[in-house]
């Protein structure tokens, strides 16, 4: 059996091609309907509960989602479900709560380091802006590479240039409709995103039950240590205590404060939608884990009883596991159904780089560029700064995902450039909101310390036998730990004398 050998036909690419033809169409619909900053950011601030559901779901069950999801599942096993549990715990937490979000919906902030700005400073927000726009795009450097590495593998397409081909051919589309409509095309397209989606899931989800069965699901692959693989804090585990401890703060910052899911906050009609929009989407946050980390495991059962597969993942070259389970998948899916899941995961593609390019675009034009010119940008020149920022970033995403090769795990990747910006916002954000003793030299501090993590990226956390002090997880909460020590000893000395004054 040849690996790249798939069920995929000329019926399953006009599905594909007809589907990835309607964002674009709807990018130029709704372009007149963007008339000023507001509309290309937040939609004028008009979501109802159940769009802005549905669109924070597209936008956090992108492809990308779906491949680091089905590969620590393809790695780890069920042990990698502790993720999604500490992940719906958080998430849920937030909505009940309304920790931090109800706050910052109320002062109808656009972007976070404009809440810098309220509380410490212009200093403070084009600092904090910086960052996180390093963070937000270095976090999304490895999209376009592994959604091309899933189209690779569904459709068959083992040419050695397949990865340029794809990468290429994705971002032209998502840059076309976000480019010209904004947030608004955003959401519209992310609710049919999200129906396609859920489609291609449950046939997704189908085949796979039918293919594996229930009771191979639940024993354990003959490679792999019993304990390690339900266990993420079992001997011989590769996750361990500290992982587990990175992935519960993480989970906490990022529900609260990742860019792209706090702007559906922010879009939301109202505080309490924005509460109510975390506490229901806490259910989907969990399945967008679950679901393609059952994909993941399956694909690694059904990789440990194939030899050739098994042969060509564990061999002297071997395949990236990421392509574990597209390949799978398309080789257990019937045409035609093949092509609508296809559809769906296109749709996640897209409804995850729209969003992110949106988000980071935004960043740079509000809380980097206009502070610097003093905010006298006219909105027309937002617009345009906004717009060319989308295509620079993309430009970028695709250089840097030719080029480079995370030496972890995409989701350990993706995990470690994200607390480059999460370490210093979780900290400034809380304590911006509820300590009054809070300074703008911590605040400082606190930032700067998230870029720590950076270090989680680099050759030396790769091989078998690294130290535990030089692992991604490590440099992750240890930024975390920084972040929070440097705000709490630069505020109390280095006070804010006007705010002294104030006290006084």
């Amino acid at each position: 059996m040849d690996v790249f050998t798939t069920n995929f036909g000329t019926i399953d690419w006009i599905i594909v091609l007809v589907y990835i033809c309607i964002p674009v169409v709807i990018g130029i619909l709704v372009r007149k309907y963007v008339r000023q900053l507001s509309d290309f950011i937040v939609a004028g601030r008009s979501l109802r509960l159940f769009i802005a559901i549905a669109t924070m779901t597209g936008t956090e069950l992108g492809l990308v989602t779906v491949m680091y999801n089905a590969e620590m599942g393809f790695l780890h096993g069920f042990s990698a479900f502790h993720i999604a549990v500490i992940e719906f715990s958080c998430i849920l937490a937030i909505g009940l709560t309304g920790f931090i979000v109800y706050r910052l919906r109320q002062k109808k902030v656009m972007t976070i380091p404009e809440f810098y700005e309220e509380r410490f400073g212009r200093k403070v927000r084009i600092v904090g802006g910086t960052i996180l726009a390093l963070g937000g795009i270095l976090n999304m450097g490895l999209f376009l590479q592994a959604g091309a590495r899933f189209m690779m593998g569904v459709t068959g397409y083992s040419n050695p240039a397949g990865l340029q081909l794809f990468m290429s051919v994705m971002l032209i589309m998502v840059l076309i409709y976000t480019v010209l409509g904004g947030m608004v095309s955003v959401v519209l397209n992310d609710f049919l995103q999200f129906v396609v989606l859920s489609i291609g899931m449950l046939i997704g989800c189908y085949f796979i039950i039918v293919k594996i069965g229930w009771g191979s699901l639940f024993e354990v692959p003959a490679p792999v240590d019993t304990g390690s693989w339900f266990n993420p804090v079992a001997k011989g585990s590769e996750l361990g205590p500290i992982y587990v401890i990175f992935m519960v703060v993480l989970s906490l910052s990022a529900g609260a404060l990742w860019q792209s899911g706090t702007l559906r906050a922010l879009s939301a009609k109202s505080p309490k939608v924005a509460k109510q929009l975390y506490t229901w989407s806490s259910i989907s946050y969990m399945a967008r884990r679950v679901i393609p980390m059952f994909w993941g495991i399956s694909a690694f059962i059904f990789v440990s009883q194939t030899p050739q597969l098994l042969a060509a993942f564990q061999g002297p070259e071997p395949l990236n596991s990421q392509f574990g389970m597209p390949i799978f998948l398309a080789k257990v899916i019937p045409s035609g159904f093949l092509g609508l899941l296809a559809a769906g995961m296109f749709a996640a593609f897209m409804s995850t780089h729209d969003s992110y390019l949106l988000s980071w675009s935004s960043v740079i034009t509000q809380d980097i560029i206009a502070p610097l010119k003093k905010n006298r940008l006219s909105d027309t020149m937002r617009l345009l700064i906004t717009r060319i920022s989308i295509v620079c970033i993309g430009l970028f995403l695709l250089i840097w995902g030719l080029w480079f090769e995370a030496p972890v795990s995409l989701w350990n990747y993706m995990a470690v450039t994200g607390t480059i910006y999460l370490a210093g916002a979780f900290t400034v954000v809380v304590a911006g909101l509820y300590w009054k003793k809070a300074s703008t030299t911590g605040a400082m501090i606190a930032l700067f310390a998230g870029l720590l993590a950076i270090l989680g990226i680099g050759p030396w956390t790769q091989g078998e036998n690294v130290s535990w002090y030089l692992t991604d997880k490590f440099f992750g909460v240890t930024a975390f730990i920084i972040a929070f020590l440097g705000m709490v000893v630069g505020s109390y000395l280095f006070p804010d004398k006007q705010k002294l004054k104030e006290a006084g």
